[in-house]
């Protein structure tokens, strides 16, 4: 893991890598970056239990990537919490996923842009993971979504992404997303950015940490920006 931090750092990052489940095959060059990430999987995949284990026996920081309805009709796999679900239904179907992630300390939405909107269904879930301990990490799939406000009024520890690393899978985009996450955790001390195990996105980051380390940051789990990223 991570040796000793800076004593000032130019500011604290932290990456999350979603969409963890389907292989065992990325932990192993994901660990080998060798700083602290949150490894965000989903509930209901073929490599659920295996991946959630190996990731226990490692001591990572894991989050259940929840499943959530999106606006543009993109499919966000098995369990997924839809519009149109009664509170009731959205509270039993987050329970559900979140007994597939043992050892989960947060949640983030997989895809919900649509859901995420609406206040009620939220409520509904986040009340949830009030009941549980847990903390929310709002993906911000949409610009109009209020999980985080309403995280915040139900007193559940919360942070939000302001970087998703690879909506464009070119290195060259990745590249130019995180020296943007750089500039933002220099701006404000602080900031979040959301990955997945692409290759273009795996390669980018073996170059990159290194880089940002020796220009002074310091890598930081998800868990430890709670409340401190909730800029805009």
């Amino acid at each position: 893991m991570e040796g000793d931090a800076p004593v000032d750092p130019v500011g604290h990052l932290s990456i999350v890598i979603d969409d963890l489940g389907r292989s065992l095959g990325d932990i192993d060059r994901l660990e080998a970056l060798g700083i602290p990430l949150s490894y965000a999987v989903l509930p209901f995949e073929s490599k659920t239990a295996e991946v959630v284990a190996r990731l226990r026996e490692d001591g990572q920081e894991i989050l259940c990537h929840l499943p959530m309805e999106a606006m543009a009709g993109n499919n966000p796999g098995p369990g997924a919490l839809v519009l149109g679900m009664t509170p009731r239904q959205l509270a039993r179907a987050t329970r559900k996923a979140i007994s597939q992630i043992p050892g989960a300390v947060g949640v983030n939405n997989h895809m919900g842009s649509g859901l995420t909107r609406d206040a009620d269904s939220m409520r509904a879930i986040l009340e949830v993971l009030r009941n549980q301990e847990l903390f929310f990490l709002d993906s911000r799939t949409s610009a109009d979504t209020v999980a985080f406000g309403i995280a915040r009024s139900l007193e559940i520890p919360t942070a939000e992404r302001q970087v998703f690393l690879d909506t464009d899978p070119s290195a060259e985009a990745i590249r130019a997303q995180f020296e943007r996450l750089r500039r933002l955790g220099a701006e404000r001390g602080a900031a979040i950015a959301i990955g997945h195990p692409y290759p273009s996105t795996l390669e980018v980051l073996e170059a990159e940490v290194p880089a940002s380390r020796a220009q002074g940051f310091n890598f930081v789990p998800v868990s430890f920006l709670l409340e401190r990223t909730g800029l805009r």
